[in-house]
């Protein structure tokens, strides 16, 4: 092999990642799981992340992943000075595979850095498409399907996202690729680790500690969860489980105020945005996600993982990652009564928690491990 043709295949190896979203969410989690999961040295890895405060959590993750940081200044979509800044850092990075997530429900850029890296000479250019059921503007679809061309294959989670892209956003379905969202194994926590941190988040012994891990948004369905559990202690289960809730975001005062007047706040722990949320569902019973508007979201894989049961809302994509009976509870979205009721059938039988935390066990392991999910998505970036 010549020393030209050396360098062009490390250049070829060469993968940038791009976002630009607002905040650090489950979207730019996936982000540093594909860092995490780069299957050999032969990948070199860069991102583009903006500047400032909003793109902090996403600069500082990725570099403890062993990727190099570029961050960008944040400007208009049409200031000629955003094409000028967002093209210079692509040729200066001289990447060979561009990767852009969220491309146009909210972040990257409509997909404008797709035909900015070909024009940078870069090789191919990939996209990961979390939320095709958004629905988009007039002028935000016509710009992505002008885009388009510029895109080599597009990356989604669910059968049912590459439906919902092909039909609705008329994606060319032949370069729509399914993978999977994995997750890490779940960290190792000795029994009495796993005591002490009960302890710590005030779960007694024989309560069952109930996990709702995600982002304070009402598209995430807390109050829900809220108004479920009320109704289980009007009916007389007004003992035995806490629920953690772990997460940000911009509706938590009026969720505080909703636990509060449901006479809820003695068994209602806001742990706020952790960094050892592995660790609190390690030591949690069941986890629960009553969202509205949802895809395949890194928690249930975590959760399975961790041989948590699952009570979760059965929209969209998620049926395709929790087995309705085996491995928890779906329950249709915004209905209160058949949530209590799949809260209540788990929080009174240990053993159905048991064997469906098991069996999610031994789904995690043959189908949502990190490793096949960074395997089948590498393929998808070379190509």
């Amino acid at each position: 092999m010549t020393r030209v043709e050396s360098t062009a295949a490390v250049e070829r190896r060469h993968l940038v990642f791009f976002s630009d979203c607002p905040y650090f969410g489950g979207a730019e989690g996936y982000l540093v799981m594909l860092a995490q999961g780069r299957p050999g040295p032969e990948w070199r890895l860069s991102a583009l992340v903006p500047e400032g405060e909003r793109g902090e959590v996403l600069a500082g993750r990725m570099r403890a992943a062993g990727v190099d940081v570029v961050r960008y200044p944040v400007r208009g979509l049409f200031d000629p000075r955003h094409w000028a800044g967002v093209a210079a850092a692509l040729r200066s990075l001289r990447g060979g595979v561009l990767h852009l997530n969220l491309p146009s429900v909210y972040d990257a850029r409509l997909s404008t850095p797709a035909i900015l890296a070909k024009l940078c000479g870069y090789r191919r250019v990939v996209t990961t498409e979390h939320l095709p059921m958004v629905p988009r503007a007039r002028r935000r679809l016509a710009v992505k399907t002008l885009l388009a061309p510029a895109i080599d294959a597009i990356i989604v989670n669910t059968e049912w996202n590459r439906e919902k892209l092909a039909r609705y956003h008329h994606m060319p379905r032949r370069k729509i690729v399914v993978v999977p969202n994995g997750s890490p194994d779940a960290p190792s926590m000795s029994a009495t680790e796993r005591e002490a941190l009960r302890r710590k988040l005030n779960a007694r012994p024989e309560e069952v500690a109930i996990t709702v891990a995600a982002r304070l948004t009402e598209r995430k369905g807390h109050r829900f969860l809220f108004e479920a559990l009320a109704r289980l202690t009007r009916e007389g289960l007004n003992g035995g489980w806490r629920l953690w809730v772990v997460g940000d975001g911009e509706e938590e005062a009026r969720l505080r105020s909703q636990v509060r007047e449901l006479g809820l706040a003695e068994r209602v722990e806001f742990l706020g945005y952790r960094g050892d949320v592995r660790e609190i569902m390690h030591a949690s019973d069941m986890l629960a996600l009553a969202s509205t508007l949802e895809t395949q979201p890194f928690v249930l894989p975590e959760a399975m993982a961790s041989c948590l049961p699952i009570v979760a809302t059965g929209i969209y994509g998620v049926p395709e990652i929790v087995a309705d009976g085996e491995t928890g509870l779906l329950v249709p979205p915004a209905q209160i009564e058949p949530l209590a009721q799949a809260l209540g059938r788990l929080i009174r039988d240990a053993e159905l928690r048991r064997r469906m935390g098991t069996a999610g066990r031994r789904r995690y392991e043959e189908s949502f491990r990190l490793e096949i999910m960074a395997a089948r998505t590498y393929g998808v970036f070379r190509g």
